[in-house]
């Protein structure tokens, strides 16, 4: 019996033990509460394009889900995101694509309430998806087929006169039409973007009043002209670097392309102003970062230098929208050389203005700024006055929007004077060329 109480008592509890279970069984049932808490919590929270699986889109099956997934692709979110380009060589059709985002705007109406669906050559009446392949293989695009000229369409796309005036038609309808008021123009203007020239004396001779708006804008031309040393390299290294500002600072966030036929181009120049810029606006994009947004391009030769522009024509079918800036440095250095005399003069001006012609489509078909720089000559003729003038004649007169003359001044000033524009008055500005960039001139 002594044995029994003894083994008894060591199996009872003392009031402390007693207290600290107690304590732990009530902390048990805080934290399981707590963790049932949170899972209803998680469980209750509405679903997202970010959490959605590719399978609950309406009409995604597990096959498509799968080819998606190997692209990347793994929710509803990154699908509206992709292009179709991007859903095409994931393994989906364009019109399958289209449906499966309008599934997902179904599911998600107020999330994509402003989303606009990429338009395609599928889009146009007449056009099926074998066409529609076979042009796209040739580097034709939406945009593209409303701005190229029928003759050029029948002789590199076999599309014939009568098919390719109804395709154009048809695109110009599905925007309004032909004509539009001139308040629609002026309203059109006034939101279009633009960015900054990296300097406050630049933008404000660039400023329109009526638009309340300064600096380059988008879809528009520009011509840099003047005697070297004056700058024109200098002001496109750095428009280079701006239009990659993102809106808030002043530029677009868009990337840049830099045409280069006279070897001038010099990435250590783009990072000791990217250098400048970031440290003057807080800007956290790094200068690797920068350097990889600007594609480049040399030119060797005048025929390369217009097969560049018709490849850009296809390339930006594409991708359009990452691009705000071309720049051609400069636009008549290979014309000037090559057709030598006055015997050539004719055939450089027809070959010039076809290559101006192309980078025109370039600005009107997707919406970039097109900035080129031009060499100048003397006028031996002109005994009075400022003999310079600029390479190209006429044809080169008549391309850009804006023309704006370029001259040295004293020291490392320089004078940059718009010459001819339909919206800006003959002004000029001073700007200095620093180790840091192209400064306002103090």
């Amino acid at each position: 019996m002594a044995v029994k109480a003894k083994t008894i008592k060591k199996e009872e509890s003392t009031p402390e033990e007693i207290e600290e279970s107690l304590a732990s069984i009530k902390d048990t049932e805080v934290k399981t509460t707590k963790t049932k808490t949170r899972k209803t919590k998680k469980t209750d929270e509405p679903p997202t394009p970010e959490t959605l699986k590719l399978t609950d889109v309406p009409g995604l099956g597990s096959k498509s889900a799968e080819l998606l997934t190997e692209a990347g692709i793994v929710n509803p979110a990154l699908l509206m995101d992709a292009s179709l380009n991007e859903l095409e060589i994931a393994g989906l059709t364009r019109t399958m694509s289209k449906k499966l985002r309008e599934g997902v705007i179904s599911l998600f109406p107020e999330r994509y309430t402003d989303f606009v669906e990429e338009q395609s050559l599928e889009d146009i009446e007449g056009i099926g998806p074998t066409t529609a392949k076979s042009l796209r293989d040739k580097g034709m695009n939406f945009r593209l087929l409303e701005t190229t000229p029928v003759k050029e369409l029948e002789d590199r796309f076999g599309i014939t006169q009568n098919s390719a005036q109804k395709y154009q038609t048809a695109i110009v309808d599905s925007k309004g039409g032909y004509f539009q008021s001139a308040l629609e123009v002026m309203e059109k203007h006034r939101t279009s973007s633009t960015f900054t020239l990296g300097a406050e004396s630049l933008d404000n001779l660039f400023f329109i009043p009526e638009l309340s708006k300064g600096g380059i804008r988008e879809g528009e031309s520009y011509e840099f002209f003047g005697s070297f040393r004056s700058g024109k390299s200098q002001l496109c290294h750095q428009l280079c670097v701006t239009v990659q500002l993102p809106k808030e600072l002043g530029g677009l966030g868009k990337k840049a392309i830099y045409i280069d036929t006279e070897g001038t181009f010099s990435p250590t120049r783009i990072m000791q102003m990217a250098t400048r810029l970031k440290n003057e606006t807080g800007w956290d994009k790094p200068i690797n970062d920068i350097l990889g947004d600007i594609m480049y391009a040399r030119a060797k030769n005048s025929d390369m230098q217009q097969g560049i522009s018709i490849k850009l024509l296809e390339i930006l079918g594409e991708q359009a929208t990452d691009y705000g800036l071309v720049i051609v440095d400069s636009v008549t250095a290979h014309f000037r050389a090559e057709y030598a005399g006055r015997g050539t003069l004719a055939d450089r001006q027809q070959t010039l203005n076809h290559h101006l012609s192309i980078l025109h489509r370039i600005a009107d078909t997707y919406n970039l700024a097109i900035v080129v720089t031009n060499q100048v000559q003397a006028n031996p003729a002109q005994f009075f006055g400022d003999p310079t003038t600029a390479v190209g004649g006429n044809i080169m007169a008549h391309w850009a929007n804006t023309r704006c003359y370029l001259r040295k001044s004293k020291g490392e000033k320089r004078v940059i004077r718009i010459f001819d524009s339909p919206v800006l008055g003959e002004n000029e500005a001073i700007f200095e060329i620093t180790p840091e960039g192209v400064l306002t001139s103090e």
